[in-house]
């Protein structure tokens, strides 16, 4: 049985397991990136006029092609982290705004970024269930799947009060590690630096393939927190045929256990 193992530890998925998405802030914050890679491509231009005047308009022409770009990698090799440098320069030269280097690449994709500070909420229930489990001295760990990271990450982490439940060198963010989950490197980089065995770990997220796939496939707990969506798709089509071990409305039976 899945609660016969004794969990030391719980690691956690973000989006839409520990916070979801604004779509306020969220909007804001993309229609500034957008005006500033409008501007970016105007300056590197020379000043020319762009046959599309509006600068937000140009950087959500760029955004959607970078985007493309990185859901075909993604793909193909599902497990690892696409160049998001290169992407953002073969997205450039695609549309025919500029001869881009991967200076540019890179400057360009770094001001899409939307700060999740501005754009992600917590769930109102989140810093209660992190403080519980720290509380009976359960250690902490985020494995997550995302296209930024590196300091103004953590930054948005501080602000958003979760470094107080999270070490921030027990994050394993495939942005910085080039590795994706269900990738096992991914989990094995976060449960090496808590210290724990994958049998003493357990995993938490809204993604069966992801989250609980990969967790099961190091013999961790599988804990799955459907959002409506993936609880629908799941429900209709069943494609990935992953058991979780657990949900997350039954993870305070395993507390109970433990």
């Amino acid at each position: 049985m899945a609660n016969t193992k004794r969990v030391r530890c719980f690691l956690f998925d973000l989006g839409s397991t520990l916070w979801m998405r604004q779509e306020e802030g969220t909007q804001q914050a993309k229609e500034q990136a957008y005006a500033q890679v409008g501007n970016m491509l105007h300056r590197a231009r020379g000043g020319e006029i762009f046959a599309i005047q509006n600068a937000m308009i140009l950087g959500h022409q760029v955004h959607k092609a970078i985007g493309r770009l990185l859901r075909a990698e993604k793909e193909q090799r599902p497990e690892y982290e696409p160049d998001f440098a290169l992407a953002a320069m073969q997205a450039l030269q695609q549309l025919g705004l500029v001869e881009a280097d991967r200076e540019l690449g890179e400057a360009v994709f770094e001001a899409l970024r939307v700060r999740s500070s501005v754009s992600r909420v917590l769930f109102p229930d989140t810093i209660l269930t992190l403080q519980t489990l720290k509380q009976r001295g359960y250690r902490l760990g985020v494995v997550t799947n995302r296209d930024y990271g590196g300091q103004l990450f953590r930054e948005d982490l501080q602000t958003m009060g979760l470094l107080a439940y999270f070490e921030y060198q027990h994050m394993a963010i495939s942005a910085d590690l080039g590795i994706r989950k269900p990738h096992p490197e991914i989990f094995q980089y976060a449960l090496k630096r808590l210290n724990v065995l994958p049998e003493e770990a357990a995993m938490v997220g809204d993604n069966l393939k992801a989250d609980v796939g990969g967790a099961k496939g190091l013999n961790m707990l599988g804990i799955w927190k459907p959002n409506p969506a993936a609880l629908a798709r799941n429900q209709a089509t069943q494609p990935e045929k992953i058991v979780p071990d657990l949900t997350i409305e039954h993870l305070q039976d395993l507390l109970e256990v433990f």
